[in-house]
């Protein structure tokens, strides 16, 4: 595991990126230790024969670019299992703002419109509510590309989608 953790963090991946967040040690026992032959079947008290460590690293990779070769690279170094390749957003209240905002714009829009097209007069927003979609998705866009690409890992976006319900006052 030393191996792997140091080949991560020669791609670029500083430490507080890296996180164990599992860490089993599990003893193998073997049950056919007091057979003489294939053909005895009787029931052998379990005897303990080795210990199977496994440990889990969770890795952040913050340059996309890095993801192909880095992933590519980790059964080398000696990871023999790599799961679970997710894609979040560091801090996505800003995203969610962003969202709002641009959510608001779109209903100040929309009631101007509707106002324009019927009698009624718009007045001051009374209230607003709010719904997030959960989870946030993933779409897939362009694949990260590289010289020595073992591992192909999609880059993708993430979208937000806030959903605003605005009440106006009419005059």
């Amino acid at each position: 595991m030393q191996q792997v953790i140091d080949f991560v963090k020669k791609q670029g991946v500083s430490e507080e990126d890296l996180q164990t967040i599992n860490y089993a040690l599990t003893p193998q026992y073997d049950y056919s230790w007091c057979r003489k032959e294939l053909s005895d079947s009787r029931s052998c008290p379990p005897k303990i024969v080795g210990y199977e460590l496994t440990q889990t690293l969770q890795i952040k990779i913050r340059d996309f670019n890095k993801i192909t070769n880095l992933v590519g690279g980790l059964s080398a170094a000696g990871a023999n299992q790599i799961s679970a390749v997710s894609f979040e957003i560091d801090d996505p209240e800003d995203y969610k703002n962003q969202a709002r905002i641009l959510a608001l714009q779109k209903v100040t829009k929309r009631a101007q419109l509707l106002s324009k097209e019927t009698s009624l007069k718009l007045g001051r927003i009374v209230n607003i509510t709010e719904s997030i979609n959960t989870p946030i998705y993933f779409k897939a866009s362009n694949a990260l590309e590289s010289a020595a690409a073992p591992a192909p890992v999609e880059a993708g976006t993430k979208e937000i989608v806030v959903n605003l319900t605005v009440t106006y006052e009419l005059k």
